[in-house]
């Protein structure tokens, strides 16, 4: 089926394509389905899920697609700016929309009611569904913004000298060191670049660049 997809996908050739490693919030039914708290359901593990990503992007970059991070392909030649992603992953503002949604507004990260009742009866009586925020440090807007330019596969010092006043090669040398060590990134010409390897499993990676407080916690 996979295969079936990515062909059709390629016969399709659309401008760019997003593929997701299928990850499970918690308090889903298709969680509680794993989990065995009902039905019992199966579905691919991390090592499986990142195979069927990496032969996604193989056969894209074979057929005239770059890689623009761990979850999207572009036609080589289309110059239209991916806004969304590339802004937001810049500190950009955005209000996310429907429940358990995130937003980030002004250096204020929230996300709205993780469930509908709630947050039908907010909108009911004309308040924002918000469930919890965060007002977020420098260093907390430091390290979202490097998290997620990381995502894109290479991560670019010098705008985070210009907004932070910080070196993030040094600020992060620790984590870096490590990850470098394990083949999931290089350090090139004062870039950091990950390797097929690292974009695969970064979000796994992510939390080592986390405060320490924030390393465990489980969304919704």
């Amino acid at each position: 089926n996979w295969q079936r997809c990515l062909e059709q996908t390629i016969d399709l050739a659309p401008d760019s394509v997003t593929i997701y490693q299928m990850e499970v919030p918690y308090n889903t039914t298709l969680s509680k389905q794993i989990s065995g708290t009902e039905e019992s359901v199966t579905i691919a593990d991390w090592r499986t899920k990142r195979r069927w990503v990496d032969e996604a992007f193989t056969a894209l970059e074979a057929d005239a697609y770059s890689i623009g991070s761990a979850y999207t392909a572009v036609r080589r030649g289309q110059n239209a700016p991916f806004v969304y992603r590339d802004a937001l992953w810049s500190g950009a503002d955005m209000i996310g929309l429907g429940v358990a949604s995130f937003s980030h507004v002004s250096g204020t990260h929230f996300q709205n009611e993780h469930d509908s009742a709630p947050y039908e009866a907010s909108l009911a009586q004309g308040e924002l569904p918000i469930h919890r925020a965060m007002k977020m440090t420098e260093d907390q807007a430091l390290i979202r913004q490097f998290v997620l330019q990381m995502k894109l596969g290479s991560v670019n010092p010098q705008p985070f000298r210009e907004r932070f006043d910080v070196d993030v090669l040094e600020r992060f040398d620790a984590p870096l060191a490590s990850l470098e060590a394990d083949g999931m990134l290089i350090r090139d010409a004062g870039m950091v670049r990950l390797t097929r390897r690292g974009l695969l499993r970064i979000d796994s990676l992510l939390p080592a660049f986390f405060e320490m407080e924030h390393r465990d916690v489980r969304y919704a």
